[in-house]
């Protein structure tokens, strides 16, 4: 079965969309404000707020909007998903994190899943976003389910991970260098910003495969 898809261009439509830039733009401000004078450096032994905040926030905040505004729901659920797949292409540069090991500034047992995880999980959403544009007949579902999972379940190992092996964690081995390097600018970007984001919109394909596109085995868009 598919499902054709139409993008929606109602002014309610426009207007959610413009919100939730500027939005994305004022986040994105205020962790890289946060990040610059260094909120997100802790001291050995003490959690780290910012950063657990950085990931709760996003998500509390999408789960309020979702579940109390019927326009920014149907703006969500009508999102194109091809869009959505293919921005996790950018997780390739998440392989750098090997390039940072090599040069001693990050450990092999966070750099080596996180980095080979992302690489993945970029190169199949680049395969099924190419399956989209020469496959007229759609994508199966369940390929999206799958790599939406493996891509979701990446990114929680990877911060747990990043925790654990900061220094005076369980996960930090004796004589080895830590993951604290996270907490600095510019790497601190992606555990305040771009993991939050891309977790949303894991999220957002989960909604939309569980309802607008519940009944369908082969998710066709127009």
């Amino acid at each position: 079965m598919t499902n054709a898809y139409t993008q929606t261009l109602d002014p309610q439509y426009s207007t959610n969309h413009t919100l939730t830039f500027a939005g994305l733009i004022i986040w994105f401000c205020m962790v890289l404000w946060f990040s610059l004078t260094g909120s997100y450096i802790v001291p050995e032994g003490q959690p780290p707020l910012f950063l657990i905040l950085s990931l709760l926030i996003p998500a509390l905040t999408f789960a309020i909007a979702y579940n109390f505004s019927s326009s920014f729901k149907h703006y969500v659920l009508n999102l194109d998903i091809r869009t959505l797949i293919l921005l996790h292409s950018w997780r390739m540069l998440g392989f750098g994190f090997l390039f940072i090991y090599a040069f001693n500034q990050l450990p092999l047992m966070f750099a080596l899943p996180a980095g080979v995880g992302d690489a993945i999980a970029a190169i199949f959403a680049t395969v099924i976003g190419i399956t989209f544009i020469i496959n007229k007949r759609g994508v199966k579902k369940k390929w999206i389910s799958m790599w939406n999972s493996f891509g979701l379940m990446d990114f929680v190992i990877a911060v747990s991970i990043g925790l654990m092996t900061r220094t005076g964690n369980i996960g930090h081995l004796e004589n080895t260098v830590a993951s604290d390097a996270m907490a600095h600018f510019p790497l601190v970007m992606i555990p305040g910003f771009i993991v939050p984001f891309f977790l949303l919109t894991h999220i957002i394909i989960i909604l939309q495969l569980r309802t607008r596109f519940k009944n369908s085995t082969l998710i066709k868009l127009d």
